[in-house]
């Protein structure tokens, strides 16, 4: 299997100030803004260097209106969804049916960007959200040519890419069955996480992680909790974000050896979030 993180999801209620607050944590303009009258939503996309984020509003009435309005509704604006990607979607069936994820056949799709009249296409294979322990996530796969151009840099300090993604649950053996066996996405680590009081699974696909904390202390649903943002370089980031009036931590040494982060406290969409610089290979 070839199972990749194609790209994140966060719920907002609206997107005009949503769309303005996320071009400025990540100093870069949208990559594609569309509507979905069938299914009741609109979008704003950022491409990045290794996956995208979408951010998803109700419009209307439809089936995803009505997930998104129920990730509001009990949650507020957070981080409401995590998309995987396949090259084939009749070999991630395939393999998903195999492990008992009941993937259903591909549903196509398509939608077309407000800012240009380009159009993508598109199939989603869906599975019951319990196969996630209650995470809205699906696997789609993209038609040759609906490629998205990347969200253009204002300038220096832009957002890079996505470093990993944080979900809590309770069960550590139900995250290696759903991500390792079922997605086939590669288990890179796991360790004791005494400061948790639980366990920290790591699973790696498009060059960033699916951090996953268990412990007896989460909810009893799994939860998308937090997101880590890369840039090449911190200081620059952090004094642009400084100077658009985003609220920020001073920078600090992170957990990793090497590394640095700042913690973003603003224009985050209701996801905690961190910034993160990685030493140089």
């Amino acid at each position: 299997m070839n199972t990749f993180i194609d790209h994140l999801i966060i719920a907002v209620p609206e997107l005009v100030v949503a769309t303005a607050e996320y071009s400025t944590l990540l100093g870069r303009a949208p990559s594609w803004r569309g509507a979905y009258p069938d299914y009741g939503t609109a979008n704003t996309l950022f491409k990045l260097d290794n996956t995208y984020i979408e951010l998803l509003a109700p419009q209307g009435e439809g089936m995803a209106a009505d997930i998104v309005n129920c990730i509001l509704n009990s949650r507020g604006p957070c981080l409401g969804g995590l998309v995987f990607g396949t090259g084939s979607a009749d070999d991630f069936i395939s393999h998903a049916r195999s492990t008992g994820l009941e993937a259903s056949d591909p549903v196509p799709g398509h939608g077309v960007d407000e800012q240009t009249g380009v159009e993508r296409r598109w199939r989603n294979m869906f599975w019951d959200p319990t196969a996630a322990r209650g995470i809205f996530s699906f696997c789609i796969e993209h038609e040759a040519g609906s490629t998205l151009p990347k969200a253009a840099p204002h300038g220096a300090g832009a957002i890079a890419g996505v470093d990993h993604v944080v979900v809590k649950t309770q069960s550590a053996d139900a995250a290696k069955s759903f991500y390792g066996d079922q997605l086939g996405i590669r288990l890179a680590l796991e360790q004791d996480a005494p400061d948790w009081g639980g366990v920290q699974l790591f699973f790696r696909a498009s060059s960033m992680s699916i951090e996953v904390i268990a412990s007896e202390k989460a909810s009893e649903q799994d939860e998308l909790w937090g997101l880590a943002l890369k840039t090449d370089d911190i200081e620059t980031t952090y004094a642009r974000l400084k100077e658009s009036g985003v609220e920020i931590s001073d920078i600090r040494d992170g957990r990793k050896a090497g590394t640095r982060v700042c913690t973003a406290k603003s224009h985050t969409l209701g996801v905690p979030t961190l910034l993160i610089e990685h030493p140089p290979c």
